[in-house]
């Protein structure tokens, strides 16, 4: 019985037992998975058009309501209210700027990623 005991320990280390080392392949970077970082890349210059869809939409529809609340009145005659001024500022302008500035901060991502992929590319090439 001890002997059968013994002999499954020592199968189940053979089976356990971790390669410690890793095959590194000279072609693919070390430090990222390029297919994770054109993901992601890929990811952010979507997800930056559909939010500054998403921020348009809500600047227009904002601008329809204004329209329909202001009831044939020309805007010099709205902005002479300071509470009208308020109302243009967060929900004209404040939107606008936020989405804005997703928008640029994305597009930022995916170059500063597109670029870090030539840099690599071009060091490669030029071993």
């Amino acid at each position: 019985m001890s002997e059968e005991i013994e002999e499954v320990k020592a199968e189940a280390a053979e089976a356990v037992e971790v390669e410690t080392e890793v095959d590194v392949d000279e072609d693919e970077p070390v430090f990222f998975n390029p297919k994770s970082l054109n993901l992601v890349a890929s990811s952010a210059r979507i997800l930056s058009w559909v939010v500054l869809v998403g921020f348009v939409g809500i600047i227009v529809g904002n601008m329809f309501y204004l329209v329909e609340g202001a009831q044939g009145a020309s805007l010099a005659e709205l902005v002479q209210a300071s509470s009208i001024r308020l109302w243009i500022f967060t929900n004209l302008l404040t939107p606008l700027f936020t989405g804005a500035t997703f928008f640029v901060l994305l597009q930022g991502v995916c170059g500063v990623i597109d670029a870090l992929f030539e840099v690599d590319f071009n060091t490669r090439e030029a071993k």
